[in-house]
């Protein structure tokens, strides 16, 4: 079956990505673990969103219009560029608006996504666009087992999704995963770390989302499997509180 994936096989690096929403679904650097999670393959339907990888939100986040998170996710994009060398690929990827995308949200705009690929994967998603937006790069970490992992980095309060988007005070800056979590840390600290093993850089960001269905929310999606919510936790690097304007951008690093 063609899922209309580029498949890249550097020296340094594996990379897959979806066309449909400039999806990177696979970065592996040679002799490391995978850095991001996906769902198999086989789960992806054309037009609708995949699990895993890094989907971009936009034009505005979560469930306040349909389709949740946006378009942006399940729309094809446009390959306008790539740059192969020793150290790494370069892709420029583009999606501007359309018949299809004025009738979901009746605006002009052109995102591009610069992809680079090295022993390190950065994104950085410009916008333009005439009215004011929100949106995240929906990181999905990869992890061995995501009960002995830690988090630091994400901020000393937080707004929990869980409890009617209460605003809680952490009382670690320390995150322990052993229990669902989906939280909204309204703070730009630049880095934020899983366990000693990556480093997701944040920039031009104003939150981080946090968030694992754990066992009990695991049962209730369809594209993953019972321990699947082991081996994951999304590390979202985001713009709610301080939405995007005009001519906008932000970007994320793992390392």
């Amino acid at each position: 079956m063609n899922y209309n994936l580029l498949e890249i096989n550097h020296q340094l690096f594996s990379a897959t990505i979806l066309e449909q929403g400039a999806q990177i679904i696979h970065f592996q650097p040679n002799g490391k673990e995978p850095f991001l999670w996906s769902a198999p393959i086989d789960t992806y339907i054309h037009g609708k969103p995949f699990r895993g990888g890094i989907p971009i939100c936009w034009p505005w986040f979560g469930k306040e219009q349909s389709p949740s998170h946006g378009f942006a996710r399940i729309t094809d994009w446009e390959l306008e560029s790539r740059i192969d060398s020793d150290n790494g690929v370069l892709l420029r990827w583009a999606l501007r608006d359309s018949d299809a995308s004025r009738a979901i949200w009746n605006h002009s705009f052109k995102l591009t996504l610069d992809m680079y690929l090295c022993e390190t994967c950065t994104l950085r998603l410009k916008i333009d666009a005439p009215v004011a937006t929100t949106g995240a790069l929906h990181t999905y970490l990869y992890s061995a087992n995501v009960r002995e992992e830690w988090i630091s980095g994400l901020g000393k309060s937080y707004i929990d999704s869980l409890l009617n988007d209460e605003l809680v005070s952490a009382t670690d800056e320390v995150l322990l995963i052993d229990k669902a979590i989906d939280r909204i840390y309204p703070h730009n600290l630049s880095e934020t770390l899983l366990g000693d093993k990556l480093i997701v850089k944040h920039d031009n960001h104003s939150d981080v989302v946090a968030w694992n269905p754990w066992q009990e929310g695991v049962k209730n999606i369809a594209d993953m499997s019972n321990d699947d919510y082991l081996h994951m936790v999304c590390i979202e690097t985001a713009r709610i509180s301080n939405p995007f304007e005009n001519i906008d951008s932000i970007g994320v690093e793992i390392s």
